[in-house]
């Protein structure tokens, strides 16, 4: 993460300098680099005017993650959803269960190709959204990959979630519209410590 004004300052030095460039080669009537100082012009000027654009950053800093979110952002969607009251452990519980077809859930596979980690938190992140409940900031791999337990697959467990222990159930969707089959979040559990 830099810092806004810092990335606003050197797109600008960089943007002026592609300028003058251009400005050299016209002047040299040099028309064969033209185009390629037009695209460096082009693309320099296209992320100067991301960078000034509100919403392009966080706190203040710009990063590869908030340039991604604002240029493709993940669309919100309403997913129906039960929501359960209990207790795991002696301790309180509430647990959402999506209906078919519930929230897609990107993946991604770990080293040995055995269990799968989850990388790309914004899917994730707008289901917590949807439920009224804090974004989480890290990725986390597979429970199984860390307890070993084929009980565990499928899970994947925040145990430093700021309200409690959050667990994930990964399930296998269906969109009878579309006719596609894709992973997605069928469970999420929060229990409070």
């Amino acid at each position: 993460m830099i810092a806004t004004e810092t990335a606003k300052t050197v797109i600008s030095i960089l943007f002026g300098l592609a300028v003058l460039w251009i400005i050299i080669i016209i002047v040299k009537n040099d028309m064969e680099t033209i185009i390629r100082a037009l695209v460096v012009a082009a693309i320099l000027g296209g992320a100067l005017y991301l960078v000034n654009r509100p919403g392009a950053s966080v706190d203040g800093k710009i990063s590869y993650t908030s340039v991604k979110e604002y240029l493709f952002p993940v669309p919100e969607r309403e997913y129906p959803f039960t929501r359960y009251e209990g207790t795991s452990g002696g301790r309180p519980s509430t647990s959402w269960v999506f209906q078919d077809p519930g929230p897609p859930l990107s993946t991604v596979m770990m080293e040995g190709g055995k269990h799968m980690a989850i990388k790309d938190l914004r899917t994730v992140n707008n289901v917590l959204k949807l439920l009224g409940l804090p974004p989480v900031s890290e990725g986390v791999p597979e429970l199984a990959s860390i307890t070993g337990r084929t009980l565990d697959a499928d899970q994947y467990r925040w145990d430093d979630y700021e309200r409690g222990v959050l667990l994930i159930e990964r399930g296998l969707c269906r969109d009878m519209l579309t006719a596609q089959t894709f992973p997605c979040i069928s469970t999420v559990r929060l229990t409070l410590r």
